[in-house]
């Protein structure tokens, strides 16, 4: 071994031997000085790789300092630990003062001192160095986002300027497109909630909803837009101006336009109420020339009867025995235009030609001479909203494809004042929609008050016999996951002092859900607020918190799609 020292050609072959025998892989790594150099940065927290990277260059620069080795041995005081590193192998990592000398020559933050070199590699192995020169990045950008292509190029850097014009803004504001301004139903309650129609259609701001008043007009828009709003479409088509509606003029043969307290003209009140509903034409009544004759010779009775109820006399009729539509509108008091508000929900079976008529009365008796409002939360916001709140369900049913024959819905006008409207719409049935195609009548009023666990209805025809509509209500009432306790069947007396009438007349079968009186188990008196002011919908809170509308629109919506999808004995 000491031969070994004092001959100092061999201990350069042991060097280099010694070397790549415990650094092999280096040499191989300094083929990749350059593209390794940016790894060695993020590991040079690691003794293992600090000690491969600084070796691949000393054997680069050895050949040059070969002859030069005996001169740079007796400068150096410290290769003597250099032939001891064979003997042990330990002192290597061990050792700290042979790692500096070696990592002088490759230490890699002399590279990167010289700027040019770095960015260099950086470029082709970072592509975030290429966005950080501001002219470039447009350039890339343009390729790589096809939205600035078409726009200006200042506009995708901000894409808040485009609305920050004021122009487009009132475009998209209006989007959402509200039934109408006037109503503002709670936006916290949803369109199929009855509740939330009931607290426009009762509110002050309708004054009642007289027939005919301005209050009317507001309701009859209030549910036109919302049936708009989910696709059902005005049939009238008599009525180009709006085909949702049908307009008729209001008389009547009792007294003359009053002044109100508040100094308002207007007709008599309305007679005191002690049973419910109205007969035909009782306080009202239209004219029309062409109205069939069946219709001018009930008014002829009933211009009769009212003038020998007054003690006044008759005039006679100028030539036959009926007076004229002329000679009636002669003794007659007008008192305005009053309107049914209708809507049609197309079927998509084979029998979509027949309909389903689905009815309420929308107006009320507006206000009294002493200016109190009288609402009718009950009488008749609640059946009127129980039909606009099962729009949504039934439309969406009818785009599954489950309704074989058409819906249609009517908002009748002027019930209050003898079941105008409804007697209306009979006489003049709108093109494709005459009484010929309708298949059943289902028509609501008053299912506002009490507890939400009864619900009275008829569904016999004239002679008292069950029409189909009785298993219908009991299977309807069965698919309810809480069905009603109570189907009461015991008001007939009642079946023709409501709008269904009319049609039972016609021959139609009639279902009338109905639930005004006192009596759980059927009958009973009406409730105390029929008529007066007192109606409004805080009463409906007290009695059930709103249950029982919702619940009777849950059966409405049964009754209808099991009447829609009906199979009759003929097929």
């Amino acid at each position: 071994m000491a031969s070994k020292i004092s001959d100092p050609p061999r201990p350069l072959p042991t060097a280099t031997t010694r070397t790549p025998a415990a650094k092999a892989p280096q040499p191989s790594e300094t083929n990749k000085v350059k593209t390794p150099d940016l790894k060695w940065n993020k590991d040079c927290f690691e003794p293992g790789n600090a000690q491969p990277l600084p070796l691949p260059k000393p054997p680069v620069s050895l050949p040059l300092p070969l002859p030069k080795p005996p001169s740079q041995l007796p400068t150096d005081p410290k290769p003597l630990p250099l032939p001891q590193l064979p003997t042990d192998p330990k002192p290597l990592p061990t050792d700290p003062k042979p790692l500096p000398l070696p990592q002088l020559p490759t230490d890699p933050k002399p590279l990167p001192t010289d700027p040019k070199p770095l960015p260099l590699p950086q470029l082709p192995t970072d592509p975030k160095p290429l966005p950080t020169d501001p002219k470039p990045l447009p350039l890339p950008q343009l390729p790589t986002d096809p939205k600035p292509l078409p726009t200006d190029p200042q506009l995708p850097t901000d894409p808040k300027p485009l609305p920050t014009d004021p122009k487009p803004l009132p475009l998209p504001e209006p989007g959402p497109v509200e039934p109408t301004p006037e109503p503002k139903p709670e936006p916290s309650i949803t369109d199929s909630d009855p509740m939330t129609h009931i607290a426009y259609l009762a509110s002050d701001e309708l004054q009642g909803r007289d027939s005919p008043s301005a209050g009317l007009d507001a309701a009859s828009a209030y549910v036109q837009a919302h049936v708009e709003k989910y696709g059902l479409v005005g049939p009238n088509s008599n009525n180009a101006e709006n085909p949702f509606q049908q307009k008729f003029d209001v008389f009547s043969f009792v007294g003359k336009p009053e002044t109100s307290a508040t100094g308002d003209a207007r007709e008599h009140d309305h007679a005191a109420h002690k049973e419910f509903g109205h007969q035909l034409f009782q306080e009202g009544f239209y004219l029309e020339d062409g109205m069939p004759r069946e219709t001018l010779e009930m008014l002829n009775k009933k211009y009769e009867s009212t003038m020998k109820a007054e003690g006044q006399p008759l005039a006679p009729a100028r030539s036959g025995d009926l007076r004229s539509v002329e000679e009636l509108r002669a003794l007659a008091t007008a008192s305005g235009q009053a309107v049914n508000t209708m809507a049609l929900l197309p079927g998509t079976g084979p029998h979509k030609d027949e309909v389903i008529v689905v009815m309420a009365h929308l107006d009320h008796v507006g206000t009294d001479r002493r200016g109190n409002v009288h609402n009718g939360a009950d009488d008749n916001a609640s059946g009127s909203a129980v039909l606009m709140a099962a729009v949504p369900e039934l439309a969406e049913a009818q785009k599954r494809g489950e309704l074989d024959r058409s819906i249609l819905f009517i908002w009748t006008g002027a019930e209050e004042k003898g079941l105008v409207g409804s007697q209306y719409f009979v006489d003049h049935p709108i093109p494709g929609l005459s009484t010929e195609q309708i298949s059943g009548v289902v028509n609501v009023d008053m299912v506002g008050r009490w507890d939400d666990q009864r619900l009275s209805v008829v569904d016999t025809d004239r002679r008292g016999q069950a029409n189909y509509f009785r298993d219908v209500v009991d299977q309807a009432n069965a698919q309810l996951a809480d069905p009603f306790d109570r189907i009461n069947r015991d008001i007939n007396v009642y079946r023709d002092r409501q709008d269904g009438a009319v049609f039972g007349r016609k021959g139609e079968d009639v279902l009338f859900l109905f639930e005004g009186l006192s009596n759980p188990k059927g009958g009973g008196d009406l409730i105390p607020e029929y008529h007066e002011p007192e109606d409004d919908i805080d009463l409906i809170l007290r009695d059930n918190g709103g249950e029982k509308p919702r619940r009777v629109k849950d059966l409405m919506v049964n009754v209808i799609e099991l009447a829609a999808n009906r199979t009759t004995a003929k097929e």
